[in-house]
């Protein structure tokens, strides 16, 4: 058995079909089969039930894909004590990122930790949502990943959870920007620009308006936080997001977060998380405490904005 026939066999079980497979390594689904049927006659039995559309392994494929996934762990566990041997000189990072928490602040954060270990190799992957977040991390794909809210699935482990309220972001010149506190009626009359539908924060905002029997009505939504930003910047908009999103734009007082006196918009949280179950190698390790850093002067950022503010 070669890796190549291993790994090609692993991405398919792993993500269902050989279409998905071909998709994510860059290849032709033919490559897929051709190392598969290679890989079965060097077993000497199927491993997956052919002439489905999606893949169905026998038990020798269970059996196959577990080998395999304890050959990767075991890698892993190797490549994590030679890093410790070599002072963190080399190693390879996996992060896994909602767009919401891509900002200036994260970045000077990324770099830094780069320039301070120039032998690592990190790659950053950002997705659409939390629970996207999970998934991957779940499935091996990113060491850690950034979640907001709570994390309820039973595999993932929160390294971190700091307290990220959402908090009603616009511009100092807003009339609601002096306010201490508001409700969701307080910013019915202004304009709202909003994320789309299916993201955490409007899922949570919807929870927030059946407690105070109102609906907000938003003039713009968008998947797209950085252009949700933009929007604040150039017209009297007001929207919902965790301070984490605008750090940079709040310290230098470009824009300003007001609190929101909503139970369910007040107990939201980020989560650094991992699979629970992995032992995480030392690059990775030493960014997850990085990390915890930067969420942590995140919410003294926010603390200090509100006693400011009273």
């Amino acid at each position: 058995m070669s890796d190549l026939n291993l790994r090609y066999f692993y991405e398919a079980a792993r993500l269902g079909s050989m279409r998905a497979a071909a998709d994510k390594l860059g290849i032709a689904v033919s490559s897929i089969s051709r190392q598969i049927a290679q890989l079965e006659a060097d077993v000497g039995v199927p491993l997956i039930e052919h002439g489905r559309r999606s893949i169905k392994l026998t038990e020798a494929g269970v059996l196959t894909l577990d080998y395999y996934g304890e050959q990767l762990a075991q890698k892993e566990a190797f490549e994590s004590r030679l890093s410790d041997l070599k002072g963190l000189r080399s190693g390879r990072i996996d992060l896994v990122i909602g767009e919401g928490f891509i900002s200036q602040a994260l970045s000077g954060v990324l770099s830094r930790f780069m320039e301070s270990h120039p032998g690592i190799l990190l790659q950053v992957r950002m997705v659409a949502s939390s629970n996207e977040v999970t998934r991957v991390v779940v499935e091996d794909d990113a060491h850690l990943g950034l979640a907001f809210n709570a994390v309820s699935e039973p595999k993932v482990r929160a390294r971190v959870s700091i307290p990220q309220p959402l908090r009603a972001i616009m511009r100092p010149e807003h009339p609601l920007a002096r306010r201490a506190q508001l409700n969701l009626a307080d910013l019915m009359p202004y304009r709202i620009c909003l994320p789309e539908a299916s993201l955490s924060t409007r899922q949570l905002l919807r929870l927030a308006e059946e407690s105070e029997h109102i609906a907000v009505v938003p003039c713009f939504t968008s998947n797209s936080v950085s252009l949700l930003k933009d929007m604040l910047r150039s017209a009297e908009f007001v929207t919902l997001m965790p301070v984490l999103a605008v750090v940079n734009e709040v310290a230098s007082g470009e824009l300003v977060s007001v609190p929101m006196s909503n139970p369910v918009l007040q107990g939201t949280s980020v989560n650094l998380i991992s699979r629970l179950g992995r032992q995480l190698p030392p690059a990775p390790t030493r960014l997850l405490s990085v990390l915890e850093a930067h969420l942590n002067r995140s919410a003294r950022l926010e603390d200090h904005q509100f006693v400011a503010a009273e």
